[in-house]
C-alpha cells in the first residue's frame, strides 16, 4: 500500500519537473520566431512572399523591400514607399525604422498607413480608415510609388481593389507596352490633366493626340474634353473604347451615361449611372446624372430626392441646387 502511495505521488510530481523546461522551450521558440519575422529575406519567409514586380510602374506592389530592392526601385524612379506595416506590432515597428533609414539613403519618402492583420484578418479597428487614407494618397501621387505590406499578398491587394473602385486605371500596375511608351503615356496624362483643370479642352486633345494607348485614363480625358466641346459622338466613342479595356471603370461609365442623356436615351443613361452607383454609392456626379435621367422620364419627385441626396453631402453644389429647383412641381 505504501509503495502504491509513493508511486502515485511520484506521478503527480512528475509534470512539475518538466514545466520549467517546457516554458524555456516556448520562450526560445518565441524568440526564434521573432528573429525570423525581423528577417523578411530569410528562407523561412521568402518562400511565402510575393515577388517584386518585373517592371516598376506608377503604383507597384509587393513585399517588404530589402537593400538590393531599394536600389532597383531607385533606378525605376520610385519616389514614395507606401508602407502598410503597423508600428503597433513590435517586429513591424522595427522593419518600418529599417526601411525609413534605407529610404533616406536612396532619396525616397516613406508614407506609413498602419493596417495590422493576422492571416488576412484585421487586428485594430482603424484598418478601414487607414486603407482609405492610403487610397487618397495614392490617387494623387506625382511620381511612382512602391506599396508593400509584409508578404505583399493581402493588405496591398485590399488597397489596390479600393483604388480600382475609385477609378484608378489598371495601367498603373500593368504597363501595356514598352517602358518608353509607358512613360510617354504617364507624362502625357499628367500634362493633359493640368490642361483639363484649366478647362483648355482643345489643348487636352492636342496633348493626347500623340498617345496611342486606349488606357481608361486617356479615354476619359479625351471623352470629357470632347463632351465639353460639344462633340458628343466623339466623346461617346472615347468612353466606349475605355470600357472595352475596363468594362467596370466608373469614370468612363459616368461619361457614357451623360452622352446617352445628350443623345436622348435616358434608359441607357440610367443603366450606366446605376453601374457607377453600385461601386460608389455617394458619387455626386452619378447621382446628378441619375436625377437628370428621372427628370427626362417625367419622374420629378424621384429626381428631386436624388438632388437632395447630393446636397446633403455637398450643400454648396450649385448644379444639384439648380436641378432641384427645376424638379419642383409646376
Amino acid at each position: 500500500m505504501a509503495d502504491q502511495k509513493t508511486s502515485l505521488l511520484a506521478q503527480l510530481r512528475r509534470p512539475v519537473v518538466f514545466i520549467p523546461t517546457i516554458l524555456l522551450m516556448l520562450v526560445l521558440a518565441g524568440g526564434i520566431g521573432y528573429l525570423i519575422l525581423l528577417s523578411p529575406d530569410s528562407i523561412f519567409i521568402r518562400w511565402a512572399q510575393a515577388a517584386l514586380p518585373d517592371q516598376i510602374t506608377m503604383i507597384s506592389i509587393g513585399p517588404f523591400p530589402k537593400e538590393a530592392e531599394f536600389r532597383r526601385l531607385q533606378q525605376s524612379k520610385v519616389k514614395y514607399i507606401v508602407s502598410l506595416l503597423d508600428p503597433r506590432l513590435p517586429y513591424e515597428k522595427a522593419l518600418i525604422e529599417e526601411e525609413e533609414k534605407e529610404a533616406v539613403k536612396y532619396g525616397m519618402t516613406v508614407k506609413v498607413f498602419p493596417m495590422a492583420s493576422l492571416f488576412d484578418r484585421q487586428i485594430f479597428p482603424d484598418y478601414q480608415e487607414q486603407q482609405q487614407k492610403a487610397v487618397a494618397f495614392l490617387k494623387n501621387i506625382d511620381a511612382p510609388a512602391y506599396m508593400h505590406c509584409y508578404l505583399g499578398k493581402h493588405r496591398v491587394m485590399h488597397v489596390r481593389d479600393q483604388l480600382v473602385q475609385a477609378g484608378v486605371p489598371k495601367r498603373y500596375w500593368t504597363p501595356a507596352a514598352s517602358s518608353q511608351e509607358y512613360w510617354k503615356t504617364v507624362n502625357g496624362i499628367d500634362d493633359a490633366r493640368k490642361a483639363f483643370a484649366d478647362k483648355d479642352y482643345a489643348k487636352v486633345l492636342g496633348i493626347l493626340s500623340t498617345v496611342r494607348s486606349k488606357d481608361v485614363d486617356v479615354t476619359n480625358l479625351r471623352g470629357w474634353s470632347h463632351y465639353h466641346l460639344g462633340m458628343i459622338d466623339e466623346a461617346t466613342e472615347d468612353f466606349r473604347q475605355g470600357l472595352e479595356v475596363e468594362p467596370d471603370n466608373p469614370r468612363n461609365l459616368l461619361g457614357s451615361g451623360y452622352c446617352y442623356l445628350r443623345h436622348g436615351d435616358p434608359s441607357m443613361a440610367q443603366r450606366q449611372f446605376s453601374a457607377v452607383l453600385e461601386q460608389i454609392p455617394d458619387n455626386g456626379e452619378a447621382l446628378i446624372g441619375m436625377g437628370l435621367t428621372q427628370l427626362r422620364m417625367g419622374n420629378k419627385a424621384a429626381a428631386a430626392q436624388l438632388f437632395r441626396q447630393v446636397l446633403e453631402k455637398d450643400p454648396e453644389n450649385g448644379e444639384a441646387r439648380k436641378y432641384l429647383e427645376e424638379s419642383a412641381p409646376s
